[in-house]
């Protein structure tokens, strides 16, 4: 009888301490979905204020336009938000030329969708209108013209191997007319970080992509959905290295903040130049 005893009172408390931890468990499961349901919501809120929506991915000279460049500030004011994919993000980590097909291959859905890092995507249904991709500065130093047709996925720096890439991007611009895709050169090197002919095939290269490679887009895809804004460009001396107004040191090929808000400057410009502002009331 004791034994009887003993087994209901540990039954009784094994339930008791059962329906405990439901109880928190399901309290603490309502606390977070509540903060879950409120972070969402302020989201969705905060994005509501802009007509159009940017998704930009980029790395630390990306990082410096937008915050000590005022580029994201002055892109606000226009309307569109800026939504930033960079390190730690899986659409943001890997920004070599190499890298970009595997990208728009693995994340393309993801792209549209993106908001915020790590990988966080919009709820209600938005996505973003415009695109925006920039590889790292080492990317401006071309070793060779390399051999046709190129390859987009080998890591050597060749001007072949650069027009595979796109070659191989353009199917992906044509897969979504609706979206504006604009692919942001690699800015320029100093001069101790690359060479007279290295540099020029960078430049050479930039001229092919956002002269002869754009008008081939348009009249193959019927659309004029892809630009070219031309960062190096804008930053390059004559010897196409980074402007020494625009350095940091003699070893640094981040551009100082002076050399971002020109490149803000120049961006805005490319904005109206393209008629890419929307009209009217965000959505």
């Amino acid at each position: 009888m004791k034994m009887i005893i003993v087994i209901l009172v540990i039954s009784v408390l094994g339930n008791l301490l059962g329906l405990f931890f439901a109880y928190k468990y399901i309290k603490g499961s309502r606390r977070l979905n509540a903060v879950t349901q409120s972070f969402i919501q302020t989201r969705v809120v905060y994005n509501k204020q802009f007509r159009q929506h940017l998704l930009f991915i980029h790395h630390s000279v990306g990082e410096s336009w937008l915050n000590q460049g005022g580029l994201k500030d002055s892109l606000s004011r226009l309307g569109i938000g800026v939504h930033s994919a960079t390190y730690g993000s899986d659409i943001g980590q890997n920004t070599d030329m190499s890298d970009w097909v595997s990208k728009f291959n693995k994340h393309f859905e993801k792209m549209m969708k993106y908001d915020i890092p790590p990988d966080i995507l919009y709820h209600a249904g938005m996505e973003n209108d415009i695109i925006m991709f920039k590889p790292c500065f080492p990317n401006s130093d071309i070793s060779s013209d390399g051999t046709p047709p190129g390859n987009p996925f080998e890591n050597a720096r060749t001007v072949w191997n650069y027009k595979s890439v796109f070659e191989d991007l353009r199917g992906y611009f044509s897969k979504a007319p609706q979206k504006l895709f604009i692919y942001v050169t690699a800015p320029p090197l100093v001069p101790g970080q690359t060479s007279i002919e290295n540099a020029g095939r960078i430049r050479q290269f930039n001229n092919w992509v956002k002269n002869d490679f754009v008008n081939d887009y348009k009249k193959q895809a019927g659309s004029a959905n892809f630009l070219v804004f031309d960062l190096f460009d804008v930053l390059a001396d004559s010897s196409n290295c980074l402007q020494p107004g625009y350095r940091n040191s003699d070893t640094d090929s981040h551009p100082n903040a002076n050399g971002c808000r020109e490149a803000t400057s120049h961006f805005l410009r490319f904005l109206g130049e393209n008629n890419i502002l929307k009209p009217g009331q965000a959505q």
